[in-house]
């Protein structure tokens, strides 16, 4: 953040309390005073004993001189915490304007400013069709008028609000409001109000977790509206906080939200988000509802959208404004300074990027809040959005309620919030009997604040609940539930498994349903924190928690290959069928090394490498074995090469005599485009790089066969003894391949071994452009890279060898494995790896579900569409193609409209856009180096991306180039 805030002479972005021992809470004179003359309707001051005298930030000092960190902040009216520095000034310049200090519903400057502000801080699809309407200065009355605009839209007097809601305390919102202990002596409350169950996974009306249980609301609700003996008359509207505040912190899932509208569309009832407390960037959104990507017909607003000021608005769609002049009208609904403020508040709130802020702010707490958990029996659950989280407190001997849930523990909560509070640090209480601790800080709180907030929060709990022991556990008292971590054969054994791997698919379907980008954005060095902070030295929670846990940190921040906007390097969407071995593999955890360990395994890999030998044309004395990819099948094919050569030229052992004495004199041939594997295998056989031999290449990728053979004469008249050409096709950058033909006779008349590195280009085999693989079939060694161009998931890798007896030079007797007199295969016997996954059965599922031509058909619309991806680049002016695809990678650089810039200006742009790109969540993209010019590179792998993917893709890269050329200039 970019503004700090000053307290004397105290950066309070970094401040926090300290308490000698612990801060006495007894009434001093000032509270005492309040007790005295005000009415026992006040409610803050009995759980938070404080006399305010000043405040900054998000820090709080009392009248005895006790600073404390506020997260409640004015039960999230202050969004920038308190005084903060420039709403001051606008309140100052405000008053000095000559403006009234309210006008009713007269215009003025400063409540166009506001509206316009307002306007621009919502989702454009909203706000380019929407009004809004200034209410009284309560939320209760923003809700009032939205009541009363639905009644008189739709001409139906019910409406439906949501078990746990909170939407005021006047007649009509106090209706809607869930605690009924709050209404229990209120007569004459607004009638026809019907509750629906809210998605509130801990206590779950029909028993259920997770999004199950929401699902089934949803159907309840939608079966209810539709059945004509329901006895629910259909409503008016339905009112819904995104994000429920009082109710205990529970926030609805985005698809929950999304099909409410649905069901509200199709029912003709109006839709109202209630987002007084969760708007205005709390969530790590503008408004909580934008995750959804949806819009309700009316939004009300409050609390932080006046600045920390009184007033509150409804925002809704233009076509339902039936309201007559003064229908719903109030004196105070025209508060300048709460509209100077307001305009104020959004404009900072954007300028600082304090809704990332908030999303990255609040991840963090939300993993600290969530290892105070682990550490305690007396929370049940962490939850919320951004800046807008809370616990649940139950009881800590584990009881449960006749509905099989963790029994609520008020007075615990109660006393957990008091010892915070001594211990420096204010926060608030609600949920079900007032059992859930709530974390709403303003949006400028700092990592260091947060720290505290977590130790301080950990020690107020450790005084009434004792730490779970994290010590061992003797056997005996652990024994029974060990089964639990594994999976059993026999009935029922599989449970466990089961549930886990259910809970995996739900977490993921709802981590790839919401996606909209190729990276979440969060910050690398907090992703880093976050991933750190991880204790790995006890267990933390269950394994349902863990899961979800995953989903939330890590699953949600990794790069996502399936985003069409993922498109820097040789790293493709898995195919369905591949993904469905891998739960196969991993439950059976084959180790194919010999049969008794594989046994169906082994057969399955052999039948793989027995099919792709013959797809390859290699020969009926061809084999082959499975690798982790390409790197260790160059460095297993190159051994071969080695080893071949110590036995061809001298009849040298190398595995029993070590390196001969010519080894030095040895190399290795291979084009300066080769990947960088041919170096590190040399460099791994004890060769050293410097007997990799890099020869020129065309213009086009491709080594020059001419320099290839004047290379060779070269090496022999200097007394060196060249051993091995290495082919490539595909090379990482242009996706060149080499003529095959040529290096196989030019290999073949220098009699040396020829090695393919097929890990990208190989594929094509399948494809109708197979005819530029020509030559591969003359190939002594071949990789071949299944989690490249055949969809597969990493890591799937293959090497195939001509000759199989060439095995034999990786071949070392162990009793326990190779057992000579055995019948059956043991594939350990061709491998440079003992251990290995049973990675066939992916291709071989893949291959039964998806099959050859399928998978060909793919790799032909991907070069096609490569030509037309670099057309497209070609003709547009911000940018320079630097090279004609020669497979699937499109190389070109940002050059900008206009930019008059240097090559080292050229180069210096286009590395830091590919990184803004990158760390923004925009784009993933790749970089190398073309002609001695940074380029980028698109690798395109994925066959479901579209042309308009791509355009959609340039604009955006186009966008943020523009915007560094600007900051640059």
């Amino acid at each position: 953040m970019s503004t700090l805030f000053n307290f004397g002479d105290t950066d309070l972005s970094t401040t926090v309390p300290v308490v000698n021992g612990l801060y006495d809470l007894t009434l001093d004179e000032l509270l005492l005073s309040q007790e005295h003359y005000e009415s026992d309707v006040r409610s803050y001051p009995r759980r938070l004993p404080l006399a305010i005298a000043k405040a900054a930030g998000v820090l709080v000092e009392d009248t005895r001189g006790q600073l404390f960190i506020d997260c409640l902040a004015g039960a999230g009216t202050l969004a920038l915490g308190y005084n903060h520095p420039e709403i001051n000034k606008s309140i100052v310049e405000q008053l000095e304007s000559g403006l009234p200090y309210q006008t009713l519903d007269i215009t003025t400057v400063a409540k166009d400013k506001f509206i316009k502000q307002l306007l621009s801080f919502l989702p454009e699809s909203f706000a380019n069709n929407a009004c809004v309407q200034f209410c009284g200065p309560t939320g209760a009355d923003a809700v009032e008028a939205a009541i009363k605009l639905a009644k008189q839209t739709t001409g139906r007097n019910t409406m439906a609000a949501f078990h746990g809601a909170y939407h005021g305390m006047t007649n009509g919102t106090m209706a809607m409001m869930g605690n009924l202990n709050t209404k229990s002596r209120r007569q004459g409350l607004m009638a026809d109000v019907h509750f629906l169950p809210f998605p509130y996974s801990l206590r779950c009306p029909y028993g259920l977790s997770g999004d199950d249980g929401a699902k089934q609301s949803l159907r309840y609700i939608e079966r209810m509206l539709s059945d004509d003996e329901s006895g629910v008359q259909k409503p008016a509207a339905i009112i819904v906080e995104p994000v429920q505040g009082e109710g205990g912190v529970i926030p609805a899932p985005a698809f929950w939200l999304r099909e409410l509208r649905r069901i509200t569309q199709e029912h003709g009832i109006l839709l109202i988000f209630d987002e007084i407390q969760c708007g205005i960037g709390k969530t790590g959104h503008n408004f909580a509802f934008e995750e959804s990507g949806i819009t309700p017909d009316i939004l009300c607003l409050s609390k932080a959208v006046g600045g920390g000021l009184p007033m509150s608005v409804l925002v809704f769609n233009k076509e339902i404004d039936n309201w007559n002049p003064g229908e719903h009208t109030g004196t105070f609904r025209g508060n300048q300074l709460a509209m100077a403020t307001g305009a104020k508040t959004l404009e900072i709130i954007e300028r600082d990027g304090l809704v990332e802020h908030a999303q990255k702010a609040g991840m963090y707490l939300r993993r600290g809040l969530e290892k105070v958990a682990a550490q305690t029996s007396c929370i049940a659950e962490v939850r919320g959005k951004g800046l807008m989280l809370g616990i649940e407190i139950v009881q800590s001997d584990g009881s449960k309620n006749k509905f099989d849930e963790p029994i609520a523990a008020p007075e615990l909560t109660a006393a957990i919030q008091r010892s915070a509070l001594e211990r420096g640090l204010i926060i608030e209480k609600g949920g079900r009997q007032g059992s859930v601790l709530r974390f709403l800080p303003p949006l400028i709180i700092s990592f260091e604040q947060l720290d505290f907030v977590i130790n301080t929060i950990k020690e107020a709990i450790e005084v009434h609940v004792e730490p779970i022991e994290q010590g061992l556990v003797l056997e005996s008292d652990h024994k029974v539930n060990w089964k639990d971590y594994f999976i059993q054969t026999g009935k029922g054994g599989s449970e466990s498994f089961e549930t886990a791997l259910n809970q995996t698919t739900q977490v993921l379907k709802k981590v790839f349903e919401q996606t909209n980008q190729p990276y979440s954005g969060m910050d690398p060095q907090l992703l880093k924190t976050l991933i750190n902070g991880i204790d790995l030295n006890r267990p933390q929670s269950s394994l349902d928690a863990v899961i979800e846990q995953t989903g939330d940190l890590i699953a949600k921040h990794s790069i996502m290959v399936q985003h069409p906007h993922c498109i820097a390097h040789l790293h493709t969407p898995p195919l369905v069928p591949a993904i469905a071995a891998e739960a196969f593999i991993a439950a059976l955890n084959q180790s194919m090394d010999s049969w008794d360990q594989a046994s169906a395994a082994t057969f399955v890999e052999q039948k793989i490498i027995d099919w792709l030998c013959d797809v390859y044309q290699l020969g009926q004395q061809a084999d082959g074995v499975f690798t982790s990819g390409g790197t260790q099948s160059n460095l297993m094919g190159l051994l071969l090469a080695r080893d071949w050569a110590a036995d061809t030229i001298s009849g040298h052992n190398i595995q029993q005599q070590g390196l001969p004495s010519y080894a030095d004199k040895l190399r290795i041939l291979c084009s300066k485009k080769s990947h960088f594997t041919v170096q590190k295998s040399a460099s791994l056989m004890g060769l050293g790089e410097q007997s990799v031999v890099c020869v020129d290449t065309n213009p086009d990728g491709t080594i020059q066969l001419a320099s290839l053979i004047t290379t060779i004469e070269a090496l022999k008249a200097d007394d060196l003894i060249p051993f091995a050409v290495v082919g490539t096709a595909g090379t990482t950058d242009h996706g060149a391949i080499d003529d095959l033909t040529g290096l196989a006779d030019i290999s073949a008349r220098h009699n040396l071994w020829f090695h393919v590195d097929g890990a990208y280009g190989g594929a094509l085999i399948l494809s109708r452009h197979q005819s530029r693989l020509h030559g591969i079939e003359k190939a002594d060694s071949l990789s071949v890279d299944f989690h490249k161009l055949f969809f597969q998931p990493i890591s799937c890798g293959a090497v195939l060898v001509k000759d199989k007896a060439h095995f034999k030079y990786l071949l070392h007797h162990a009793d326990y494995l190779n057992r000579e007199d055995d019948l059956l295969p043991n594939l350990v016997d061709k491998s440079i790896a003992t251990t290995k996954r049973f990675d066939a059965l992916k291709v071989l599922m893949t291959m039964q579900s998806v099959g050859a031509d399928a998978l060909g058909e793919m790799y032909d619309h991907l070069i096609n569409q490569t030509q037309h991806v670099a057309d497209l680049v070609n003709q547009q002016s911000q940018y320079e193609l630097l090279a004609d695809p020669a497979l699937s990678t499109v190389l070109f650089r940002f050059v900008g409209e206009g930019a008059n810039l240097t090559e080292q200006q050229l180069n210096q742009l286009n590395k830091q856009l590919r990184i803004d790109a990158l760390v923004q969540g925009q784009a993933v993209l790749g970089e190398t180096v073309v002609d001695e010019k940074v380029a980028l590179k698109f690798t395109i792998l994925n066959p479901c991306l579209t042309i308009h993917d791509f355009k959609t893709l340039l604009n955006k890269v186009s966008q943020l180039g523009q915007s560094l050329l600007s900051s640059t200039q």
